[in-house]
């Protein structure tokens, strides 16, 4: 899925017309259409796409004039629209009679005074974070209890995923949204039956975030009392039973118990293969987690056939740009980096460069990953230019997203110091695979 632009600066008629007369919204160009590409939500969070925009602030879009109404009357939008109007007529103000280009550099420079959130467009008391999706730039900052509040609306309707996943882009979210979000999702279902369905999958969802963020003793301990609970039901489900093992499994892994996850991820596999139905999402993700702790222990060779046979279903199913397939072909390309194929490792990582590129954006966390495996292979090459080059631009990227003390930015420092000091030698080590849940 490609990314939809959810902003579009102000044009200088937008900025001479910023009325708003209470519950009412205007149709731009006159077809009921928002002007800019499909895929905008209503900001009222009902899930359903937003295809008329607010006539105040020429930036929210609803579905109908209910949402509106409703979105305007609890006074989620009433403040937030009126601060963006008086941006616009600060603006008019700050241009005046200029020309054209200068009124539209001096309307953006009012506008990004500071980050607003893309649901509530506000700053808030605290400033919106990224959401770690596929949304690029202003468009993935949010409160994290704006996003929260979208995702229980969109679960009411049944779209339960919407907690893990961006409406708009599609992508999973990442880093500190997923974190606040899944804490969010617990503290709705923590107090509930301990053996309702819907308790253990946000206790999954909680142990997941927590993992990712290294917290790996909090992580296990509420993998492991899911277990628990699943062994004293008189009928557990067996799928449920499959899901907790196997996120124990990936927490394993991350804590160096490759051993102890293998086992599992076995045990797992072949429950699913019984029980699911062929080329099932579930079973192809334990699939590339069974070839990851293979790949740890160094079984090279069956991990890379396991890899390129797991990749011919996900292009199959998944398709190219899914991001499954995205991170089996990059493991493919660590693989052969690992036996010393360095040539067509080069290749495999270009190529999924480019689709991440395009898919997830330049900063997305597994777009700078490849970038940094690519790097090594370079260096493996003697193609030091390159290397280098590509090397500081990430390292300039890391540094304004994670500051220069986060250990992926400190990681690409030493890196670059590798390559400017051994030019002929340069003690790296290949690119570790990626991991998925």
């Amino acid at each position: 899925h490609t990314h939809t632009h959810t902003h579009r600066e102000p044009t200088d008629r937008n900025m001479a017309n910023c009325r708003q007369e209470d519950g009412k919204i205007e149709r731009p160009g006159g077809e009921g259409k928002s002007g800019l590409d499909d895929g905008i939500q209503c900001a009222n969070a009902c899930g359903k796409e937003g295809t008329k925009r607010c006539s105040g602030c020429k930036v929210v879009f609803y579905c109908g004039v209910a949402c509106q109404k409703a979105h305007w009357q609890r006074g989620r939008h009433k403040a937030a629209c009126a601060q963006a109007r008086g941006q616009c007529a600060a603006a008019v103000v700050i241009t005046g009679p200029t020309k054209p280009m200068q009124a539209a550099t001096n309307t953006i420079a009012v506008q990004n005074l500071m980050p607003v959130c893309i649901i509530c467009l506000d700053v808030g008391d605290a400033p919106p974070i990224q959401s770690g999706c596929g949304c690029r730039g202003d468009a993935g900052l949010a409160h994290v209890d704006c996003r929260a509040e979208a995702c229980a609306h969109r679960a009411r309707g049944g779209i339960r995923d919407g907690w893990l996943s961006c409406g708009t882009c599609h992508q999973l979210y990442t880093g500190r949204m997923k974190l606040g979000l899944a804490e969010t999702l617990w503290s709705i279902h923590q107090d509930g039956d301990e053996q309702s369905q819907e308790r253990q999958w946000a206790a999954g969802v909680l142990a997941a975030a927590l993992n990712d963020q290294g917290r790996c003793a909090e992580s296990e301990a509420i993998c492991r009392e899911v277990r628990a609970v699943h062994r004293r039901m008189k009928t557990p489900d067996p799928d449920r039973v499959v899901a907790a093992d196997r996120l124990l499994a990936n927490i394993l892994i991350d804590q160096g118990r490759h051993a102890e996850a293998e086992g599992l991820y076995r045990e797992v596999l072949g429950a699913q293969q019984r029980m699911l139905p062929p080329n099932d999402p579930a079973t192809l993700r334990t699939m590339m987690n069974l070839g990851n702790v293979v790949h740890t222990q160094g079984k090279l060779a069956e991990a890379l056939a396991r890899y390129e046979d797991l990749r011919s279903i996900q292009e199959r199913v998944l398709g190219p740009d899914h991001l499954d397939t995205m991170t089996t072909s990059f493991n493919i390309a660590a693989t052969l980096s690992a036996q010393s194929k360095v040539d067509e490792a080069e290749v495999m990582l270009r190529d999924v460069l480019k689709v991440q590129q395009r898919v997830l954006g330049a900063e997305h966390p597994a777009t700078l990953t490849t970038i940094y495996s690519l790097c090594i292979v370079l260096t493996k090459r003697y193609a030091f230019g390159e290397a280098e080059t590509r090397c500081l631009d990430l390292l300039s990227v890391q540094q304004r997203l994670h500051g220069p003390h986060h250990s992926l930015t400190e990681s690409t420092a030493v890196l670059l110091e590798g390559l400017r000091q051994f030019k002929n030698d340069p003690p790296l080590t290949v690119p570790s695979i990626a991991h998925t849940n």
